[in-house]
């Protein structure tokens, strides 16, 4: 089983298991970064809408993308139930975004960029779709030794340090960045027992004008 076949299969029990993982607090410290109200946005690995439907209360669009078609399902199947109609799920990766050149005011990714096999390349594509001083709006885990994690989750990175997250972001061109720890914890156990936990960072960065 690959990465999408992993999270297809857990779709309709994701929002119970992300619980487990990390406070829904997250989503308000990422959205704190930037004002919304009445901007387009991006929510990518945006899974079961954590983000996605916060973002909808004031955004004026939000494009949730996901490689996994059940997530997107879920989502779909939230907003019916919410009658949210600014909700646009598309299927789709964060190292090819299904997005046009300077269409996005503003870009999250949360906890899903330590699944990105090109993480570094990711950050480029949050450069092409953002528009002049869009902004990106990251929180994942810090670096860690779950090894178990790359195994029964199908993480590609351990977690990342700051260093390589401003590396990532310098070179793709983004200004003012911030990275700073959000004060919450990532907590796992896996199938046999070995526990990881991890702080959770924020990162934050500007397309400026040229």
């Amino acid at each position: 089983m690959n990465s999408i076949g992993y999270f297809d299969s857990i779709a309709d029990k994701w929002n119970v298991i992300r619980e487990e993982y990390f406070e829904d607090k997250l989503k308000y410290i990422a959205l704190s970064q930037f004002d919304i109200k009445d901007k387009i946005c991006a929510d990518l690995g945006c899974g079961t809408g954590f983000i996605s439907l916060a973002l909808s209360t004031d955004a004026k669009l939000v494009f949730s993308i996901d490689n996994s078609k059940n997530m997107l399902r879920q989502l779909h199947n939230s907003t019916v139930n919410r009658e949210i109609k600014n909700i646009y799920p598309i299927k789709g990766s964060i190292s090819n975004l299904p997005l046009f050149d300077e269409s996005i005011d503003a870009v999250f990714i949360n906890m899903a960029l330590h699944h990105v096999v090109d993480a570094e390349g990711a950050f480029k594509e949050l450069f092409r779709v953002l528009k002049k001083n869009g902004t990106f709006v990251i929180c994942d885990v810090e670096q860690h030794n779950g090894e178990w994690a790359k195994i029964e989750m199908h993480d590609e990175w351990l977690g990342f340090s700051n260093e390589q997250i401003n590396s990532w972001a310098k070179k793709a061109g983004f200004s003012d960045i911030i990275i700073k720890s959000t004060g919450l914890k990532c907590k796992g156990y896996s199938s046999k027992g070995e526990y990881t936990e991890t702080g959770i960072f924020m990162a934050r960065g500007i397309r400026k004008e040229i």
